[in-house]
């Protein structure tokens, strides 16, 4: 007679059930296990504004950052510039006060019915004299190309993109200040003011969109990761752009699938908890946090970068082929969107 060892039994089935959901949950956010039919649309992505932008805000004799208030101002007046040459149904100065000083975020909107889609970026920097003062920090200036002159420079030229082609979607473009320390997850950030006033005029969005740090491209780049066995699953060279979101948040598939259709470049999802630490790196945290769905585009900052937060982050290490490529996935996004 044979004896079932009813314990280990249990376990086997809790296994058997968390594999066959695993596999219904892939089922349900990959598009990629069916062919993708590719758009024959040629998107005029332009290498050298993407370019010329990353050069502009690189090139600042101190730090754009929230001490320096008055580099901030440049900085907003020149996306104010281009956003007004892109022919924005709106463009605006949404003016603040933290800590007795006035920042600005500059706000494009193209006008249309439908749900709102909202695209960001921040363009302040990371600086460190409030934890360590070095000679370097006080007398070199960082660049700051990937983090996030790389960011500001998409969102400059996907709205471009938008008047260009004339999507008439309803879309807002914004540039943020505060993301990086000593503000990042506190209640004084932009992106949670933004997300606040959204939240309490009970704003219809459809989804949203973080453009964070996205140069890094490179066959011969080692790929990191928080948890090893992500290795398992994720490549192991720097040859892709992530799409990070929320878990059980179905859209991706739809918004995998038009990236794919528009462009070469390989995406890769990061789902996760938001008790993993890294996942939440962004102003993206703060549209999460009043239940919008947002989603990161990044190239997973220091996980690839090693040169975050420091002063070889500059534009001769930038990809901007790559980049272009990035542009023209987003803007499959925003055209398909429904």
């Amino acid at each position: 007679m044979v004896r079932i060892n009813f314990e280990s039994f249990r376990y086997f089935l809790y296994w058997l059930f968390f594999l066959a959901f695993a596999s219904f949950y892939v089922l349900l956010v990959n598009p990629l296990l069916l062919p993708v039919t590719k758009s024959t649309e040629k998107i005029d992505v332009s290498q050298w504004k993407l370019y010329d932008s990353v050069f502009y805000l690189t090139e600042f004799w101190i730090q754009r950052t929230y001490y320096a208030t008055d580099v901030l101002n440049e900085v907003a007046d020149y996306i104010y510039k281009n956003f007004k040459d892109n022919w924005c149904d709106e463009v605006e100065f949404q003016k603040y006060i933290v800590k007795e000083k006035e920042y600005k975020n500059v706000i494009c909107r193209y006008k249309w019915e439908w749900d709102k889609i909202v695209v960001w970026a921040h363009y302040d920097v990371y600086w460190e004299y409030v934890q360590t003062v070095s000679w370097k920090m006080l007398f070199w200036v960082y660049k700051w190309a990937d983090d996030n002159a790389s960011g500001v420079a998409w969102l400059l030229e996907l709205s471009r993109l938008v008047w260009i082609w004339k999507l008439n979607k309803n879309i807002e473009f914004v540039a943020y200040t505060l993301e990086e320390p000593p503000f990042f997850d506190s209640e004084e950030m932009w992106s949670y003011i933004h997300a606040k006033s959204l939240f309490d005029k009970n704003e219809k969005i459809n989804f949203m969109m973080s453009l964070e740090m996205i140069w890094l491209f490179w066959d011969n780049l080692e790929q990191s990761y928080q948890m090893k066995f992500q290795n398992r699953f994720y490549p192991k060279n720097g040859t892709f752009i992530a799409l990070v979101w929320t878990l059980f948040d179905f859209n991706i598939r739809e918004l995998k699938k038009n990236m794919v259709s528009y462009s070469s470049i390989d995406i890769e999802s990061m789902s996760a908890p938001r008790f993993i630490k890294w996942i939440d790196y962004s102003d993206h945290k703060n549209y999460w946090d009043f239940w919008y769905n947002a989603y990161l585009v990044t190239d997973t900052w220091f996980l690839r970068n090693k040169n975050y937060h420091n002063e070889n982050d500059t534009i001769e290490k930038l990809n901007f082929e790559k980049m272009a490529e990035v542009v023209k996935w987003l803007y499959g996004i925003l055209k398909e969107a429904k």
